[in-house]
């Protein structure tokens, strides 16, 4: 598993066609703590923006590592390839529906755990990667797949990481998001329920390792909904912009 600033000299000797970096001795522990922040726009109806505040931590110990929400597996790990599996959470998902008094009446949300396998590979000209997850927590039973590329831009200390997307959510993810059952409906807002969806998102990553011990991350992103999402009476919008920021002291 690659750690932030591994992934960082291993893109930079990428795309210089140097040899990549490779991770710590299998015998070693990585650990990274700091605080992070994220804020995100809400596209539910009558919603408001979302920020939180949160610890974040960053944890390897041999093949086994804690980063973002997610506990995994490093099943792969060579000179261009990693392969992964584990369960995670999506950390910045609007559980909420943007605190929108308008739906206070409908059923509570919560974050759904998904089962997930993984693959990136790095080149001279970037990072592909595919994943694909599937609920376990009986939230919603869906899945989901996405692809991604980025493209690495170097700059002094700094890393740069623009990257487009591609998302599908199955019916039953879409449904516990944005649907609305016939006991929920009423006057104001009409039973719905939809197919699965394909979505767009186009970010940029910042990463700049500061010294040693520190390093700054920040990712701006904006998500564009298909219409199985967007036609929702309880959705006003068919994008959400999120900003997100931490900082990490590395320990060891």
């Amino acid at each position: 598993m690659k750690t932030i600033t591994t992934i960082f000299l291993s893109l930079s000797a990428a795309c210089t066609l140097a040899q990549p970096v490779p991770d710590s001795p299998a015998n070693e522990h990585e650990l990274q703590i700091g605080l992070a922040g994220v804020s995100s726009q809400s596209i539910y109806l009558n919603g408001k923006t979302q920020t939180r505040v949160f610890p974040a931590i960053d944890y390897q110990y041999k093949r086994f590592y804690f980063q973002a929400g997610d506990i995994g597996f490093n099943m792969v790990d060579n000179k261009n390839w990693e392969v992964n599996f584990g369960v995670g959470v999506n950390l910045v998902g609007d559980t909420e529906r943007g605190d929108s008094r308008l739906l206070n009446d409908l059923p509570d949300l919560s974050l759904p755990v998904s089962a997930f396998i993984s693959a990136q590979y790095i080149t001279k000209i970037g990072l592909f990667k595919v994943k694909h997850g599937a609920e376990i927590n009986n939230k919603h039973n869906g899945s989901y797949s996405n692809i991604s590329y980025s493209a690495p831009i170097f700059k002094g200390n700094w890393l740069i990481m623009p990257q487009i997307t591609y998302e599908h959510q199955s019916q039953e993810v879409v449904n516990y998001f944005v649907g609305v059952n016939a006991a929920d409906a009423s006057a104001t807002i009409p039973a719905y329920q939809t197919g699965s969806v394909n979505n767009f998102q186009l970010s940029v990553l910042g990463l700049r390792q500061i010294n040693d011990k520190w390093s700054f991350i920040g990712n701006i992103q904006n998500e564009y909904f298909g219409d199985e999402i967007s036609d929702s009476p309880i959705i006003d919008g068919d994008q959400r912009l999120s900003v997100f920021a931490g900082f990490l002291y590395k320990f060891f």
